[in-house]
This record gives C-alpha cells, sequence and structure tokens, in this order.
C-alpha cells in the first residue's frame, strides 16, 4: 500500500497536509511519521494515526507523487573544505541517529540527542536540528546540507498513483460434517507411518499429505487453489473419506510412544519467538554459513573446488527467504553485497539465469528494510562502512550468540539438514566427521551451477511452507489457502501491513553495495590501486585532455572480487559510468584485486630475479672481455706503422672478401657434406676436379694481384 520514504501530498489542504510529505517512519501499526518537504525552513517530522493515513490513502484525498530529490546521488563531488567538512559532520550525524530505535517517534529522545551532538560538534543546537530535517526531507541523504554545490536535476512533474484495494473481511461460513471414524483409516495411517516416516524418513507433515495423494487418489480439483480444496471443504473429506491432520497426528504419536521409551525432561517456561511484535515485513536478518558438501568444477567432474560460502537473508515477520548468494569465496562484505542486492531486485532474472520454471510473484521480495540484524564481521569493515549511512538501521549481534538472530540461523539449519525424502546430493558430508565416515569427496558431482540451482529449488519449498495458522490475521482469511505459505503471507503484508518496506534507487547499488574509493584520472585513463581503466565517457567528457597537466580525483565504486571493471560517477547524468582495465590478460584470468596485487608484485620479483641474474652472468665475462680488448690494444701497439697512407677502399674490399664464407657462414651443410653420400671414385675424382680448378682460380687471382702491385 505505501513504503519508507515516499511522498505523497493532498489536492486540498488538510490541517497539517498543506504540501508534499515524506514517510519516515512505521511505529507498529499504531502511527506514521512524516515529514514537510520545505528546505526553506525548518519542519521537524509529526505523527498521524495509522488507520486515519490508511484511509486518507485508499480514499483518494492524498496521491503520491516522485521524489524530488531521486537524481541527487549519494556520493558529492569535490567540495570546498567548510563544505566537505559540513558533509561530514552530517555523515556521522546520520550514521549515529540511523541505529536510535526511538529517535523518531520520541521527542524526549530525539531533543536530547540534539543537544548531546551540538555539544561534541561545539554546534548551536539549531544547526543540527536544521541538518537532521533536512537530511530526513531528503530521504536520508546528508548531501542534501551542501546541495548549493551539487547540479541537481529538474524536478519532474507528480505521478499519479493509484491506491490499492480496500481491506475488509468477506463472510464465509463452513457447514459443519462428521468426520471420518478412526478405526476406519486407522490401516492406512499405520501403513503410512510405516512407510514414509520410519522408511522414507520424511516429516509426518509431508507423510500426511503424501498418503492423501497416493493412498486415497485425490483428483485435482481437490488440490486446486482456485476454488475450495480438500481441506477447505468438508465435504470433499467426507466424500473420499480422507483421515483429518489430527487423526493422522493423533494415530502417529500414539504409533512412536508404542515403540520407543519416552525419557522424563526437567520442565521449562515457554518462550517468545522472533515474530512477536513484529508489526510487519521490513526487518531482516543475514548470515553466511558453509554447506556441507563437496563441489566439483565447471570444466571437468575429475577436479573438486571445496564446499561453498551460502548467504541467507531472512524476514522476521513471516520467515521468509527474501534473498541468498552462493560463492566459493570466504564470507566477506563483497558476497554479502551480493546477497542484498539478490534481496532488493526482482527474482525474475535470477529464475531465468537458472533456467527454473518460476516468476517474480512466487518470490515477491524486492524491497529494503527498515532493519538488518548482521554479524560485526560484514557490515563493521572498512568495505561496508557506507551501507549504514543509507536510512537502513543496522543492528550488529554479540558474537557467540546465535539466538540473537535466530530466524536465518533456523533457516541455514533447515537447508543444511539432509532430507533424503527431498533432496539427497551427492557429495553431502557431515559437520563432524566421525570414524570412518564419508567426507563427501568421492561422490561429489554437483559443480557451483547446479548446486546453485537447487539451492533456490530448496528455497522455493521452504517459501512455499505454511506459516503457523495463529499468525494468519482475520482480513487475510478471504484470500485462501495461498495467504497460508509464507510467500503468501509476505505478499499480503506488502499490501496490508505496509510500511516498513522502501525501494532500491537506481544508484543505491553502486554508493551502498559496492566498495568505494577514490582514483585518479589521467591521459591514459583512471588511475585506481596501480591499474589503469580506459572509458570512451571520459574522452566525451573532455577529462583526459584536461589532466594532462594535472590528475583529476573521481569517486570510484567496484566489486573487490573483480579487478578488470570499475564504476566511475557521471557529473553531467547522474549516473554510473563502467571502465575497464586495459590489461586483457586481468580478464582471462579474472581476478580480485587483492590477487592482481600479487600478480603485479609476481611480475616485478621475477623482472628484478632476471635483472640480478644479468648482472652476475656480466660480472663474470667482463674479465674476459678486458683481456681481449687489452691483448687487441698490445698487438696493435707492436704491429709495425706503414709509412704510406692506407687504402681504405682496398684493405676495406679485402676484408670483405676473407668474410665471405659457404653456407650462410656454416648455417647450412657445406659441399663436402652434401657429397658424402655419393660413390667413393665419384669423390675422389671430384675432389681432384674441385682442387684443381680452385688452384687455378687462386693463382691465377694472385697473379692478377701481383701484376697491379708491380705496376702500381
Amino acid at each position: 500500500m505505501f513504503e519508507l520514504h515516499e511522498i505523497y501530498t493532498a489536492h486540498n489542504s488538510l490541517g497539517k497536509f498543506d504540501g508534499p510529505v515524506r514517510v519516515l517512519e512505521t511505529v507498529g501499526l499504531k502511527a506514521v511519521i512524516v515529514i514537510k518537504i520545505d528546505l526553506d525552513r525548518t519542519c521537524a517530522p509529526f505523527k498521524i494515526d495509522y488507520e486515519e493515513w490508511v484511509d486518507l490513502i485508499n480514499s483518494g484525498e492524498i496521491k503520491k507523487i516522485s521524489d524530488p530529490f531521486e537524481a541527487l546521488s549519494s556520493i558529492p563531488p569535490s567540495l570546498p573544505q567548510g563544505a566537505a567538512t559540513r558533509f561530514k559532520h552530517v555523515s556521522e550525524i546520520s550514521e549515529q541517529v540511523s541505529n536510535i530505535p526511538d529517535f523518531l517517534s520520541d521527542k524526549k529522545v530525539f531533543n536530547s540527542e540534539v543537544i548531546k551532538i551540538a555539544k561534541t560538534l561545539k554546534l548551536t543546537e539549531k544547526t543540527v536540528k536544521n541538518w537532521i530535517c533536512e537530511w530526513l526531507q531528503a530521504g536520508r541523504n546528508p548531501v542534501v546540507v551542501v546541495r548549493k554545490f551539487i547540479k541537481i536535476a529538474s524536478q519532474r512533474a507528480p505521478k499519479i498513483h493509484t491506491s490499492g484495494a480496500k481491506r475488509g473481511v468477506k463472510s464465509s461460513q463452513l457447514n459443519g460434517v462428521p468426520g471420518v471414524p478412526s478405526y476406519e483409516v486407522e490401516p492406512k495411517i499405520r501403513q503410512a507411518y510405516n512407510t514414509y516416516v520410519v522408511r522414507g524418513r520424511m516429516t509426518w507433515k509431508d507423510a500426511y499429505h503424501e498418503m492423501l495423494i497416493t493412498q486415497f487418489g485425490l483428483p485435482p480439483e481437490a488440490l486446486s487453489e482456485s476454488n475450495d480444496g480438500l481441506l477447505l471443504n468438508p465435504i470433499l473429506a467426507q466424500k473420499y473419506r480422507t483421515p483429518s491432520w489430527r487423526q493422522f497426528r493423533y494415530r502417529c504419536r500414539q504409533i512412536k510412544l508404542a515403540s520407543i521409551v519416552i525419557e522424563e525432561e526437567l520442565p521449562r517456561g515457554s518462550r517468545g519467538k522472533a515474530s512477536d511484535n513484529i508489526p510487519g515485513p521490513g526487518f531482516y536478518e543475514i548470515d553466511a554459513t558453509h554447506f556441507q558438501i563437496q563441489l566439483v568444477s565447471r570444466l571437468t567432474k575429475r577436479q573438486l573446488v571445496g564446499r561453498p560460502t551460502v548467504y541467507l537473508i531472512a524476514d522476521t515477520y513471516d520467515g521468509m527467504i527474501v534473498g541468498y548468494a552462493v560463492s566459493l569465496e570466504s564470507p566477506s562484505w563483497a558476497i554479502a553485497a551480493l546477497a542484498l542486492y539478490n534481496c532488493f531486485c526482482d527474482k525474475g532474472k535470477v529464475f531465468e539465469r537458472l533456467g527454473l520454471p518460476y516468476s517474480s510473484n512466487d518470490w515477491p521480495s524486492h524491497h529494503l528494510p527498515t532493519l538488518l540484524r548482521a554479524d560485526r564481521a560484514e557490515l563493521v569493515s572498512n568495505m561496508g562502512h557506507r551501507f549504514p549511512s543509507s536510512g537502513i538501521r543496522v543492528e550488529v549481534t554479540p558474537s557467540m550468540t546465535p539466538v540473537a538472530k535466530g530466524t536465518v540461523e533456523g533457516k541455514n539449519a533447515e537447508i543444511k539438514n539432509n532430507k533424503s525424502s527431498r533432496f539427497d546430493l551427492p557429495g553431502r558430508f557431515s559437520k563432524k566427521i566421525e570414524r570412518r565416515q564419508s567426507n563427501g569427496k568421492k561422490a561429489a558431482a554437483l559443480d557451483i551451477f547446479q548446486f546453485e540451482k537447487i539451492l533456490v529449488e530448496i528455497i522455493m519449498d521452504l517459501n512455499g511452507s505454511p506459516i503457523n495458522p495463529r499468525r494468519i490475521p482475520p482480513d487475510a482469511l478471504q484470500e485462501g489457502a495461498k495467504v497460508a505459505s509464507r510467500s503468501g503471507f509476505h505478499n499480503w503484508a506488502l499490501t496490508h501491513r505496509s510500511g516498513f518496506t522502501r525501494n532500491m534507487g537506481k544508484n543505491f547499488v553502486y554508493e551502498y553495495l559496492m566498495t568505494s574509493g577514490v582514483g585518479k584520472i589521467t591521459p591514459l585513463g583512471i588511475k585506481f590501486q596501480g591499474e589503469i581503466y580506459k572509458c570512451d565517457r571520459l574522452r566525451e567528457l573532455g577529462l583526459l585532455s584536461a589532466s594532462v597537466q594535472e590528475s583529476i580525483k573521481t569517486n570510484v565504486a567496484y566489486n573487490p572480487l573483480l579487478a578488470s571493471e570499475i564504476y566511475f560517477y557521471d557529473s553531467s547524468d547522474l549516473t554510473w559510468v563502467p571502465a575497464y582495465n586495459i590489461d586483457p590478460e586481468v580478464y582471462d584470468i579474472k581476478v580480485s584485486f587483492p590477487e592482481v596485487k600479487d600478480f603485479r608484485t609476481l611480475q616485478n620479483q621475477l623482472v628484478n630475479q632476471a635483472e640480478l641474474n644479468n648482472y652476475s652472468r656480466r660480472r663474470v665475462r667482463v674479465k674476459s672481455i678486458r683481456n681481449i680488448v687489452k691483448k687487441s690494444v698490445d698487438d696493435k701497439r707492436n704491429t709495425l706503422h706503414q709509412p704510406d697512407p692506407p687504402d681504405l677502399r682496398q684493405n676495406r674490399s679485402q676484408e670483405r672478401a676473407n668474410e665471405r664464407t659457404e653456407g650462410l657462414n656454416g648455417a647450412i651443410a657445406n659441399r663436402g657434406e652434401l657429397l658424402s653420400t655419393v660413390t667413393p671414385s665419384t669423390i675422389d675424382h671430384s675432389h681432384e676436379h674441385d682442387s684443381n680448378h680452385s688452384d687455378i682460380e687462386k693463382k691465377s687471382l694472385w697473379d692478377e694481384v701481383d701484376a697491379i702491385n708491380i705496376i702500381e
């Protein structure tokens, strides 16, 4: 129905609604906190009753409009020193107040924090309050306080958004029909227990469903969601003489008690659940785990690649898995960012990439939460330090306390537990391997792509599992059986328990999920972490020619696991543009930034070693070269000097003749080697002929030379 950070306006003045307002927070199902959008004066947040707000939307008295600050980037360009200091202060304030749950709902907390921040920064309370109000009006974007130094795109015309359907309960009554006697269905229940539970290791609920389908032969209309199914229409249950779930569960309990000895346990009190006091979807938990399965390479099944890392994100309200990520990398912020991006995006592309027969409606989760609960490892790091400034409240759980995020821990356990009745994966192994127990390496057969496909199937199965029936509110009963599944209940709550989620902007992934940095624009491209990245957009903007005199700094967003590309912010189009590494080898080996740094280090070490080896050989050979030079100088000194000037042309001609040898200086076999295969008689005759001919040529040549000398 409505989401956080959306902007609404009234056609006519309605008291405090004399202009556009932004939704800031929803306090349970009691109140909605909004703030007027007017940067020319200080506008404090105020409350409105939740039911009144919903009635205003349903009645059409207030309409949703486009966000005028949508084009305002959260990463500003280079700022003057004073503006940069102001932006730094506002960023620190935004991170501090975002982690205070009652900051907007309690005026005392709001005023006390403003006073505390003003004393810490040595500023006036009015200045701090103005900054916070402007930050809230701009959708928790701290850049608004330095907006005078940024080019803001022109505001678009407001877009009219039609409201959803009104809430209400349709009256429905079920006619009571007596059930089937227990003695009539007891043999089939006992048979189903022995077949599906004992041998097939199914759960009781799965065994009950399997018994209804196989042993009672239910037709398709009894399993349809469009009509009243078997469990919603007692007439069908009486017609096919099927036992109820209570009958099946009671009989299974009796069979189990008869076969085992019950041990007495110490009594303990009942504990609460994580979903208690959660008003709606939008409270997420994230956690990483190592899946106990050995995978093989995608190139060949003979190469083991080890176990994968799986990130899961679960919604505390309904227990649905809203995002995931699978990788062979170690747990880090980079993999957590992939899971968050999967959580915030439409799942249709995931199904298309994996080739699964699902649509976006089957996995209705593509929103930003109000709260994200996580471990200290991912979010408290130098890579994910910008995420808390996105306006999402981050709660870091204490170490060694998995109960603090029990929802996602339970989902990890459900996915990792081996259920042979549904998913018997090759390569699975126990977390604590006992003696002579398989470690999964010999039976490994799945690659990372096949494992991800199976993992999504498991997630869809868990999301389709039913919720606790007491969780279904009265106004959801009219939706039928589909609202009883986790995905259906989540989809219904997005409309009827709204106000705790918001959509992801077009630049959110670059500014808050990717790792940020600062690069330098040079005539060759963007220089970042020792690599050069090139983009035609730099030439179009004239930045390459402008950087000839002095390098230009630019904001950069990148994935630490891929060094072949980065993204830089184009302030003219207000978009992030990709730039690619000029080294093609980086694309071929697909290295991360730490790996490419090691790669360059190894290259430099090889060059340094080659220089050392060359010097060691040179210092040995230089002595022989000096001896050759010294001997040549001594021979020249001992040679008699000719009194007449030398004839350089004649000497050069004679020296060239002396250098001429057969077979390209011995590279080709000489004439004697070519004739070695001929008969001895032929060899002797040819040799005599050649030697006589050679002697005649030599004699005639030297006679001519002597004659020339006599003439001279």
